[in-house]
């Protein structure tokens, strides 16, 4: 019976994609979504800033109370140091999320997951809401289930003090070279 329990318990893991899941500490590999104005952007497109990743719902009421703190304590207040949030919501039609993003006043960049894969890669991004804060180099510096505005940051603000953010006029290649 234990090695039912225990063979079970593994196939359940591996079999949701969470046996390779990020954790703090790891490099978070490139990925594409679609997004609200039709576009396809890639995480690196940020390489050399920090980047808040969400992990939303519109239906979801924790995501609709930190809409307005990541749109004004993180988006507008830091977006002038090389801050971005992209936030991404789960398998939610486009008109659905592009409603949801105009009666809030949100002007973050917002990306759509068909799928639950890439939530299968964070795993706590399965209890939403959940926020990852990512360094210059794509490094998980922080990641937690729900919304801790000075949890968040307080790490925004530790990684602009490291000095390693690149700043909006940097090249491509420059930024490429400093973090790779």
């Amino acid at each position: 019976m234990k090695n039912l329990i225990a063979l079970t318990v593994v196939l359940l893991v591996v079999g949701t994609g969470t046996a390779g899941a990020y954790v703090i500490g790891d490099v978070v590999d490139d990925f594409s979504l679609p997004d609200l104005e039709g576009g396809n952007p890639s995480l690196h497109e940020h390489l050399g800033g920090i980047v808040v990743l969400n992990f939303f719902a519109t239906w979801c009421i924790g995501c609709n109370e930190e809409a307005a703190h990541l749109e004004n304590d993180i988006w507008l207040a830091y977006q002038g140091q090389n801050v971005t949030v992209i936030a991404v919501d789960i398998q939610e039609p486009l008109s659905t999320v592009q409603g949801w993003s105009d009666a809030l006043g949100v002007t973050y960049k917002i990306w759509l997951a068909p799928d639950w894969n890439l939530f299968l890669e964070f795993p706590g991004s399965l209890n939403i809401p959940y926020n990852v804060v990512l360094g210059p180099d794509m490094t998980i510096r922080y990641a937690s289930i729900g919304f801790d505005l000075n949890a968040i940051t307080g790490k925004i603000d530790e990684i602009l003090a490291e000095g390693q953010v690149a700043t909006e006029s940097s090249s491509w290649g420059g930024v490429k070279a400093l973090y790779r």
